[in-house]
C-alpha cells in the first residue's frame, strides 16, 4: 500500500541505499527491445531506412533521398548519424535498418540523460531520476521512443535545451555550450521551426527576473555563435550543388510543420492536440497537473517558472502547427516530466494508490492477454482466438523462439515482484508504471514481433516484384504510388519507381488499388492480409 507522508517527517535516503544501476537498468531494458529484430514498418520507418541506404551507397551527402527524389522533411544529421553506425555493422551482417535502428537507441538515451539532468538540477538530487522513470512511462514514448525515424534527435535536443537554460543560472557559459549543441542538434537535424521554438523560449525567459540578467545573455549569444555557424555548412553546400532542392527545402520543408517559405501552414484541424493528449502524455500530464498545484506558491520560482513557461509555448507550437502529426507532441512529454516530478512525493494517499491499482490491474490485465493471444496461436486453443489471429497476419509461420520465451518469463516474473514490495513510498508509484510500461512492451516484443513484422513489412511484395521484374525491361511510373511501399520497392529490391518528368517516358506503370479496364497486368502483389493497398504492374497503352 502506498502512503502518504508529510514533507517535514521525510527521512532524507542514503546515498548507498539510492541504487541508481537500477534506473539504468529499467532504462536498458526499456529501450533495446524492438531496436533490431524486424523489418521498417510504418509510419516513416521504410522512408527512413530507403534513406540511410542511398548514403551508404554514395548518395551526396547534403541530399537525403529515395527512388530519386529528395526527402526533405528533416534535416539529415539523423541519417548521417546512423549510415556512420550501419555502415560498419552491416559488414559484420546485420541488415541496415537494424544497424540504423540502434542510432535511435543511442539518440534516445541521450534524451534521457539530459532530461535526467534537467530534473536534477531544478529540483536536487533524485529527482532527475524520477522526471526520467515519469518519461518513460508516457504512452505515447513506447513507439517513438524505439523508432527509425529523425524525431528522437529533435527530442534529445529539447532534452538538452531544458537543461541548458537551467544550468545558465549557476554556470553561464558552460550552459552557453550545452545550448549551442542542443541548438545544433535542432538545426541540423529537424528544421527552423522546431529551432525557432527553442530560440523563443530562451528568448523569453529574460522577461523573469532570474534569467534577466548578462549572463544569461552571454550563455544565448554563446549558443548562437556555436548552433548558427556550423549548422549553415549543410544548406550553403546545397545551395552551391544542389540549387533546385535547396529551393524545394526553403519553399515547402524548411519549416517543418508550419511548411516553408513559399508554402507556410498554421492551425491544423481543431481538437487533434486533445485527442491524443490524454493517452499520448499518460501519466505525465495528470502528474505534471498536480506537480503544478502542490508547488502553486512556487510558480515564479525558476523551478517551476521554467517547465511551465516551455510547456505553455510547446502547446502552443503544436497547437498553430499546420501539418501536425503525433511525433511533433514528443517534446511536450518534456515539460510534463519534470512537472510530474516536481510534485510526485507530495501525492495524496489516494492519489498514489489509484495510480499504482490501476498500472497494476492494466498492465496486468495486458500482459495476460499477450501471453493469451501468444499461446492460442501457437496451440490452437482457444480455437476462435487463434483463428482470428492467424487471418490477421496470415504470412506469419508460426515458431517458438527459446531466448524471446525466455526473456518475456523473466520480465513477467520480476515485474511480478517488483510490485509485491511492502509499503513504497509515494514516488514508486510512479516507478511501478513504468516498469508497466517496460513489461507491456518487453513482452510484446519478445512474444509478437515475427507475427507484428509479417504483417506489416514489405519484403514479401517487393521480392515478388523482383522476380516479375526479371522478365521486363524498362522504367516503371510510380507517381500514383504512397512513399513507403515506394521507399520498400527500392530498399529491399533495388527497383526505383520513376517520378516527375521522368515517368512519362515509362512503357511500365505501378498502380494501387485497381487497374484500368482492359490493360494488360504483369504484375500483382499486395502483403499477405492487407484488402485495401494492392498493387498492379500494368502496360503503359
Amino acid at each position: 500500500m502506498l502512503t502518504y507522508i508529510p514533507p517535514l517527517e521525510r527521512e532524507p535516503q542514503a546515498a548507498a541505499a539510492e541504487k541508481p544501476w537500477l534506473l539504468l537498468l529499467l532504462c536498458l531494458v526499456w529501450l533495446l527491445p524492438g531496436l533490431i529484430g524486424h523489418d521498417p514498418w510504418k509510419p516513416d520507418e521504410v522512408e527512413t531506412a530507403a534513406v540511410i541506404q542511398q548514403f551508404m551507397h554514395g548518395a551526396y551527402w547534403s541530399v537525403p533521398q529515395f527512388a530519386g527524389q529528395p526527402y526533405l522533411e528533416h534535416a539529415p544529421l539523423y541519417y548521417w548519424s546512423a549510415a556512420l553506425l550501419a555502415w560498419p555493422l552491416q559488414k559484420l551482417g546485420m541488415a541496415v535498418h537494424d544497424a540504423a535502428r540502434l542510432t535511435t537507441g543511442i539518440w534516445m538515451a541521450l534524451a534521457l540523460w539530459g532530461l535526467g539532468l534537467a530534473g536534477r538540477e531544478l529540483y536536487g538530487r533524485r529527482y532527475g531520476r524520477v522526471a526520467v522513470i515519469t518519461l518513460i512511462g508516457c504512452i505515447g514514448l513506447i513507439i517513438w521512443g524505439h523508432h527509425l525515424s529523425p524525431q528522437v534527435l529533435v527530442l534529445t535536443g529539447f532534452a538538452w535545451h531544458i537543461y541548458g537554460l537551467a544550468y545558465a543560472l549557476r554556470q553561464p557559459l558552460r550552459a552557453g555550450l550545452i545550448l549551442g549543441l542542443a541548438w545544433l542538434l535542432l538545426l541540423l537535424g529537424g528544421n527552423w521551426a522546431e529551432f525557432l521554438l527553442a530560440l523563443t523560449s530562451a528568448l523569453l525567459l529574460f522577461l523573469f527576473r532570474p534569467w534577466r540578467n548578462t549572463s544569461f545573455g552571454v550563455s544565448l549569444l554563446s549558443a548562437l555563435v556555436i548552433a548558427v555557424p556550423l549548422s549553415a555548412i549543410w544548406p550553403i553546400d546545397l545551395y552551391q550543388h544542389a540549387r533546385p532542392v535547396f529551393n524545394l527545402w526553403i519553399d515547402q520543408y524548411a519549416l517543418g510543420p508550419f511548411g516553408g517559405m513559399a508554402d507556410f501552414k498554421a492551425f491544423h484541424a481543431f481538437g487533434f492536440f486533445s485527442s491524443i493528449v490524454l493517452w499520448f502524455a499518460w501519466p505525465a500530464l495528470p502528474l505534471a497537473i498536480w506537480g503544478l498545484w502542490a508547488n502553486r506558491r512556487q510558480l515564479i520560482h525558476p523551478k517551476m517558472l521554467l517547465p511551465s513557461v516551455l510547456l505553455l509555448l510547446h502547446v502552443l507550437w503544436f497547437v498553430m502547427a499546420g501539418d501536425a502529426r503525433e511525433s511533433h507532441a514528443l517534446i511536450v512529454l518534456l515539460p510534463l516530466s519534470i512537472l510530474g516530478a516536481s510534485g510526485v512525493d507530495d501525492l495524496r494517499r489516494g492519489a498514489a494508490q489509484a495510480l499504482n491499482w490501476f498500472g497494476l490491474m492494466t498492465f496486468g490485465l495486458f500482459t495476460a492477454l499477450l501471453w493469451l493471444g501468444w499461446l492460442a496461436v501457437h496451440t490452437g486453443a482457444p480455437a476462435g482466438l487463434a483463428r482470428t489471429l492467424r487471418e490477421a497476419s496470415p504470412a506469419y509461420l508460426e515458431q517458438w523462439d527459446v531466448p524471446g520465451i525466455i526473456f518475456a518469463i523473466g520480465l513477467t516474473v520480476i515485474w511480478g515482484i517488483v510490485i509485491a514490495r511492502k509499503r513504497p513510498p509515494g514516488r514508486l508509484a510512479v516507478t511501478n508504471w513504468a516498469c508497466g510500461v517496460t513489461l507491456i512492451w518487453g513482452v510484446l516484443i519478445s512474444l509478437w514481433q515475427p507475427w507484428l513484422d509479417a504483417q506489416k513489412s514489405y519484403r514479401a511484395v517487393s521480392y515478388s516484384l523482383l522476380g516479375a521484374m526479371k522478365e521486363q525491361k524498362g522504367c516503371i511510373d510510380g507517381r500514383n504510388i504512397p512513399s513507403a511501399p515506394l521507399a520498400s520497392f527500392e530498399y529491399f529490391a533495388g527497383i526505383t519507381l520513376q517520378q516527375g518528368t521522368k515517368a512519362e517516358s515509362c512503357g511500365l506503370r505501378m498502380t494501387i488499388g485497381g487497374e484500368p479496364l482492359g490493360s494488360t497486368v504483369l504484375w500483382r502483389g499486395n502483403r499477405a492480409g492487407e484488402r485495401k493497398e494492392s498493387f498492379a504492374l500494368i502496360v503503359v497503352q
